[in-house]
């Protein structure tokens, strides 16, 4: 997957789509951050998370960014010199352990990540060991596509070489499934005042190529990069008809759940 993104990092959240943004946004404004504040943001991508957070903590705070994609780190980083953001570092670092100091942060946030880790708990209390006493806790997961949105991918994989294909699965559904399942997984990673809210959001598309290019510079990119060259294009049409059949411009919504917590005083791993 950080393979995946990596080749994707030149043109994630630069398709003239408004869609990680938003997220972000809302994401650092549940998190109530404050000037001078030391902020983690885990996967921080191109900085939809990254950069207003370092506008709410100002020049006298510190924000770190870290991602497992190395040219989605180099990109960043450029982005925030050119910005001149003296108080932002994007490094390489892994979203499941970050290697970084116990108790050196007053927030961490995670901006749709999570739930693609391969041990969420284990990462949700790796988090909470970072955080100060009374730190907080903010990420964000989806809670669901547009229909159509799924219906594309669903359509798109009906193209893949049958030993591609891979039978659905629900290993993270008991996680990740509904509001109540995420709030009990932040609890058990030792967080208090645990809130867990889902907010609509639009994305606009001027056309289906659009939303191509677009579903190309995120992880969508794992299933049509395993689609065969001669495949795609018959693959793609039958998306487009999904997505508009009738041509022109194309809003897909999706929810986003929000949960965050603040870090109990006195946690137990057992």
């Amino acid at each position: 997957m950080a393979g995946v993104f990596d080749r994707g990092a030149p043109s994630y959240d630069r398709t003239g789509v408004d869609f990680f943004g938003p997220m972000g946004r809302e994401l650092v404004r549940r998190a109530g951050l404050r000037p001078g504040e030391r902020v983690l943001d885990v996967g921080c991508g191109r900085g939809a998370v990254l950069l207003p957070a370092a506008d709410a903590v100002g020049p006298t705070g510190r924000v770190v960014g870290i991602d497992l994609a190395p040219t989605m780190v180099e990109l960043t980083r450029a982005d925030v010199a050119a910005a001149g953001l003296s108080q932002v570092r994007v490094e390489v670092a892994d979203a499941e352990a970050p290697p970084l100091p116990e108790a050196s942060f007053d927030a961490v946030l995670a901006g749709l990540v999570v739930f693609m880790l391969p041990a969420p708990l284990d990462a949700l209390r790796a988090y909470r060991r970072l955080l100060r006493p009374g730190g907080r806790l903010g990420f964000s997961t989806f809670a669901a596509h547009d229909a159509r949105f799924d219906e594309a991918l669903r359509t798109l994989a009906q193209h893949l070489p049958e030993e591609h294909r891979r039978p659905p699965t629900a290993d993270r559904e008991p996680l990740f499934g509904t509001a109540e399942s995420v709030a009990a997984l932040v609890d058990a990673a030792g967080f208090q005042q645990v809130t867990v809210d889902e907010v609509p959001f639009e994305s606009r598309f001027r056309d289906v190529d659009h939303w191509t290019a677009w579903a190309w510079s995120h992880g969508a990119r794992a299933l049509l990069e395993r689609i065969p060259a001669d495949r795609l294009p018959a693959a793609l049409a039958d998306a487009a008809q999904v997505l508009a059949p009738a041509g022109g411009d194309l809003v897909l919504g999706t929810t986003v759940r929000f949960a965050c917590g603040v870090a109990a005083p006195a946690p137990s791993d057992s």
